[in-house]
């Protein structure tokens, strides 16, 4: 392999050249990823019950060494959110059909 930057060549492992003191892994679009890149059904969980920001948080975190298991956490993060939202405006529909029901003016 050479360098991008100076032409010398460089061992394939390398991450910096030896010669000019570029980042070698950025120009060929390596990026060390982690061998146990497995979705945790912990963070998943947390992400889709409880805490969907930790899902959007983990995410960019992850998205570099752990692509896999930040993608799993990102979509669980966003349907939480999804949840959520439905949630909210199905008991915010019943609160108003309700109050209709409690109140004699709608009947």
């Amino acid at each position: 392999m050479f360098c991008p930057n100076c032409g010398s060549s460089v061992d394939e492992n390398a991450e910096i050249c030896l010669h000019c003191g570029v980042n070698v892994l950025k120009f060929n679009n390596h990026v060390n990823v982690a061998k146990n890149d497995n979705p945790n059904i912990w963070v998943n969980v947390l992400s889709l019950c409880c805490f969907p920001l930790l899902g959007i948080i983990l995410y960019f975190i992850w998205k570099d060494t752990q692509p896999k298991a930040a993608k799993s956490a990102l979509i669980f993060a966003l349907c939480g959110l999804a949840l959520s939202v439905i949630m909210m405006i199905i008991a915010f529909v019943i609160g108003v059909v309700a109050e209709m029901m409690n109140d004699s003016y709608y009947y």
